[in-house]
């Protein structure tokens, strides 16, 4: 797992000095080795945390014949096969790393090479003869790239971090300070800063010296359900399930896993221990809040399959740390298990350089309720149109109004409703009207605010039935969400994780079926239940779905207050971006009787990002 900056550019307009000082940006991601390559104005530079070949395999890398070079950050799991395949065609290696693999792949497939990868990867590879450089993001987007044109060149690079301290990436983008409230993420290709982009997940792009942009193309998107996909058999999705975390065991440094006590990571544990000689490295994070932790379950199936098990307290983090980890992020991203995710990667990092996680688990088999709402229909009162206009006309917000509200929508609005935090909505607590100061109200494009997910599921078809809203989500919730908060906080950790079940055998498996074959008779995860209760003691999977569940009205009325109060006094004097007298109140409600969250907690989010980056470097 690494960091990259490539700068392409015909004229020094960003000299060396300022590119290794924004690739400086990245030293986490990759603390092992730094490596650079230049020539004339093109600059490629590398940070790598050594996991495979660790003698060799230094970045950036020439092909065989020096005309192609390479900058790669990931994992490609079938390395080993494509290296024999090419072995074959009279390819000699050099080394033992799945960098070199790929770019011989490139040299011998071209583009096509993308279709022929099983991993998690964003690269850029660039030609030397003919000044171009070709790049892509793997399927689901498990590892990111970000890109610009500036004064004639071409920068990319794996996180915004680098951007940070490039002169014409300063501007924050409305628009996505309104993503991040309404869905806690901002969307690709959409990123805070104003003219930066991340590439798609399943995208690759293309770019020429003198380009005013790259060329980016689909090369990859979850398939349409299928009328003649068949149901895998138990045996069947168990031996794909045993293959796709076999090879991702596959390391030359320590490995583990983080455990939670759900169905996804207790089942990798299970698959793991069968794998691995010695006790399999568990690690997970324990909650005072009675009703947010799972150590003991997770110590339950720790027992059960021997492994060597390590907790963590997750509230050692204080006010000051908060802000300052907030602080770290390339953008604001407002998912709250993001704070316990990074104490669990910090704290497994002291014993593993790679660890297994079960993201993916509940957006390939269908793990959420919510996508059962996509199946079902409930009545309505009618009225909406007259009530939705009273409220916005009075700018009346009752405290009390949600429910009634809710239920004058039809049943695509109350999908809207129910997939963001904030919204075009004249509800207490749900209106980016009322959060956001009026002068940003038109800027930021409030009445769009669904677009970003809607345009991902117009994919599908337009309906928002269970097979739309689980494809969608593969590329928003999934994607923008889980895999960021996991590749952020394991990076800050300088730890590598991995998502066996994001593994293509996997999803080139399941992800054709129908969603009711995924959820027969309303039973979430129906396809994997039979192994579950087979391998995994019951207190696992004989209760609700749990969730790895900040509780965030506590933190932020309690021991994260002062940081709360904090970001808000230095917003007021610093960002016009929020209305204070609205954030104030939340707050004071809050600490007088709770129940208050994501409503305040994201716009605290993005203000100590804010005041972090308002600090000199």
């Amino acid at each position: 797992m690494c960091g990259f900056l490539a700068i392409l550019q015909d004229a020094p307009n960003i000299d060396v000095g300022a590119a290794r000082a924004a690739c400086d940006e990245i030293a986490h991601r990759g603390p092992d080795e730094a490596g650079e390559w230049s020539e004339r104005n093109v600059m490629l530079f590398h940070r790598r945390l050594s996991i495979i070949d660790l003698a060799t395999g230094q970045q950036p890398m020439q092909s065989r014949d020096k005309r192609f070079v390479i900058v790669f950050n990931g994992e490609i799991y079938n390395f080993q096969e494509l290296r024999e395949e090419l072995s074959k065609k009279g390819v000699q290696f050099h080394t033992s790393s799945d960098t070199e693999v790929l770019l011989e792949g490139f040299v011998q497939w071209g583009h096509s090479v993308v279709d022929r990868l099983n991993g998690m990867f964003a690269f850029v590879i660039w030609d030397r003869q003919k000044s171009t450089a070709f790049g892509a993001r793997d399927r689901l987007g498990i590892k990111p790239v970000c890109w610009a044109v500036s004064k004639g060149a071409f920068i990319a690079s794996s996180t915004l971090e680098p951007f940070k301290v490039l002169d014409d990436f300063r501007q924050v983008a409305p628009v996505a300070a309104r993503d991040l409230l309404a869905f806690d993420y901002i969307p690709s290709p959409r990123t805070i800063l104003q003219g930066v982009n991340k590439l798609e997940p399943g995208c690759l792009f293309q770019w020429r010296l003198g380009d005013e942009s790259p060329r980016i193309q689909r090369y990859w998107s979850p398939p349409g359900p299928d009328d003649r996909a068949e149901v895998p058999n138990e045996s069947e999705l168990e031996g794909l399930l045993q293959k796709a975390i076999s090879r991702q065991m596959v390391s030359d440094v320590p490995i583990g896993v983080f455990l939670s006590g759900g169905i996804d990571s207790s089942l990798i544990v299970a698959l793991m221990a069968r794998e691995s000689h010695k006790p399999v490295r568990s690690f997970s994070i324990a909650f005072k809040d009675a009703g947010a932790d799972e150590s003991s379950i997770a110590g339950l199936v720790a027992r059960q399959f021997g492994t060597d098990h390590t907790v963590l307290p997750a509230e050692d983090l204080g006010p000051d740390m908060l802000l300052e980890l907030l602080g770290r992020l390339d953008e604001p991203f407002a998912d709250p298990a993001f704070v316990p995710t990074y104490l669990l990667a910090k704290m497994t990092a002291g014993h593993v350089k790679v660890a297994l996680s079960g993201d993916g688990g509940d957006e390939v088999f269908g793990g959420y309720p919510k996508y059962l709402l996509g199946d079902t229909s409930r009545w309505r009162i009618p009225g909406h149109h007259l009530l939705d206009a009273t409220l916005r006309r009075s700018g009346w917000r009752p405290q009390a109004m949600s429910h009634l509200y809710w239920r004058t929508l039809t049943h695509e609005e109350r999908i809207r409703w129910s997939w963001v935090r904030y919204g075009d909505y004249p509800i207490f607590r749900k209106d980016l009207r009322q959060v956001l100061a009026s002068g940003y109200h038109l800027t930021a494009k409030v009445s769009e605010f669904f677009e970003p997910w809607e345009r991902v599921a117009k994919r599908y078809g337009d309906r928002s039935n269970s097979d739309v809203l689980m494809r969608a989500d593969l590329g928003t919730y999934l994607s923008e969400n889980c895999l960021v908060k996991t590749d952020r906080a394991s990076m800050l950790a300088s730890l590598e994780v991995r998502v066996p079940f994001l593994d293509e055998m996997l999803l080139d498996r399941i992800l054709p079926l129908h969603a009711h074959k995924k959820m027969a008779g309303g039973t979430l995860k129906a396809l994997l239940m039979p192994i579950v209760k087979r391998l995994l003691p019951a207190p696992v999977w004989d209760r609700p779905k749990h969730g790895f569940h900040v509780p965030l009205h506590r933190f932020l009325s309690g021991v994260w207050r002062p940081a709360v109060e904090s970001a808000l006094a230095w917003g007021e004097t610093h960002v016009d971006l929020f209305d204070y007298q609205y954030l104030r109140r939340l707050h004071a409600i809050n600490i007088a009787r709770g129940g208050i969250g994501r409503e305040l907690w994201n716009p605290v989010v993005f203000l100590a990002w804010a005041m972090a980056r308002s600090r000199p470097a």
